[in-house]
């Protein structure tokens, strides 16, 4: 299992954002750093094929021939979900899409959203929607997890829960992080690419 970035640059207009970057993604954690404008969103976007890029390829190698748009899962603060719908209804429609290999119930319990169950999401807090797009994010049967700025909105016990199933998924997936806060990722056991180098 395996991402390979070959090549890889994005323009906007005249304005080159990515170029020429390559890197391989194995199992693990991954951080991409630099500064506001670095292109840190962007080559997130480009991994997980929700923009193409100008030039060079994306290689997606997996164990087996499956759908690759199925096994990649990308997250940020900025993403809409279906607000009109309760937490409850929320994970149901979106098990029919994304299967979970868990019942959600005791995660829920752990990011303290159990109280919400029967909330309409337009009714939550940005912080517990954050935590919301996290549960789903991980629990999904996905290889791949794009999170950009994870910890984004979310109050101290949210990022010791993010940061515990960080770890519980650190060697089983992909999981790439855009973001500049340290405590979006795992102190010692994270591969750091730095975009302002």
């Amino acid at each position: 299992m395996e991402i390979t970035l070959s090549n890889i640059s994005k323009s906007f207009g005249s304005n080159k954002v990515i170029d020429k970057f390559n890197y391989s993604f194995k199992k693990g954690v991954y951080a991409i750093l630099g500064k506001n404008g670095s292109g840190k969103s962007t080559l997130l976007k480009l991994i997980g094929n929700l923009i193409s890029p100008t030039s060079g390829k994306v290689i997606y190698r997996l164990d087996e021939k499956i759908d690759i748009t199925k096994q990649i899962f990308f997250t940020s603060p900025y993403q809409e979900l279906i607000s009109e719908l309760s937490v409850e209804e929320f994970l149901k429609f979106h098990n029919k899409f994304r299967p979970s290999a868990i019942n959600y119930s005791d995660i829920i319990n752990d990011f303290n959203l159990n109280k919400y169950i029967n909330s309409k999401i337009e009714n939550l807090s940005s912080g517990s929607i954050q935590k919301l797009k996290l549960i789903i994010t991980f629990y999904s049967d996905s290889k791949f997890i794009l999170l950009d700025e994870p910890t984004t909105n979310l109050d101290r016990e949210g990022k010791k829960n993010y940061i515990k199933i960080l770890n519980e998924f650190s060697n089983r997936k992909i999981i790439i992080i855009a973001t500049n806060d340290k405590e979006d990722y795992l102190a010692n056991s994270t591969s750091i690419i730095n975009l302002d180098i």
